[in-house]
């Protein structure tokens, strides 16, 4: 046996995914909702954008992220709102997504989400990780 660290990680990654999924759909008896991206664009720019992964019957929102000159105008909400619905019309049952105390926890309560879990000082002191879900 040889174990090695690897720096130049993509193809192990990949690898990993793989097998990691392969090894999870023999445990699970339906197919995920199919993953998907949203964008919310002015003047023909994309100003914000939101990925989405089926994992079972629930939908991971992976990334959501607004340029910073249009936080607060209503372009996270709009997001959520449209990757919320399109999760439903996928089949999935709820959403999860992470956010750091310094991210958007209060945006996320605020669009009906609940915390299960979450790790302080992490991912450095003072400084708390959130696990958020909602019913769909």
């Amino acid at each position: 046996m040889e174990v090695r660290i690897e720096t130049t990680y993509g193809a192990t990654k990949k690898f990993a995914a793989a097998g990691l999924e392969a090894f999870n759909r023999q445990h699970q008896t339906g197919s995920p909702p199919k993953s998907f991206a949203v964008t919310v664009r002015e003047n023909e720019a994309a100003r914000g954008a939101l990925v989405a992964e089926g994992v079972g019957q629930w939908m991971v929102f992976t990334l959501l992220w607004v340029e910073d000159q249009y936080r607060r105008r209503g372009f996270g909400t709009s997001l959520l709102r449209a990757a919320e619905a399109e999760s439903k019309k996928r089949g999935a049952v709820g959403a999860l997504v992470d956010t750091y105390s310094f991210q958007a926890p209060a945006f996320y309560r605020t669009n009906g989400y609940t915390a299960y879990g979450q790790v302080d000082d992490f991912p450095e002191a003072g400084m708390t990780w959130f696990r958020f879900k909602k019913a769909l």
